[in-house]
């Protein structure tokens, strides 16, 4: 069984990968709204996506809480 350290590092993983989810979301359709190509739109969104979840990452790592 995993220890509550693993524990609560897997849930701010998979926390960071929501908050993520949800901003390439959002940013993909602001993107297709403003009419940008539907590929375009897609790429914007993969990389809000990235982007989120890599300064979700650093601050969870600066802040020691993983």
């Amino acid at each position: 069984m995993m220890d509550n350290h693993t524990v609560v590092k897997v849930l701010l993983i998979a926390l960071a990968m929501l908050i993520g989810v949800v901003v390439g979301v959002f940013s993909g359709i602001l993107s297709r709204v403003s009419g940008a190509h539907l590929a375009v739109a897609i790429r914007h969104g993969g990389i809000a996506f990235g982007g989120t979840v890599t300064l979700a990452i650093v601050i969870i790592t600066a802040l020691e809480l993983g």
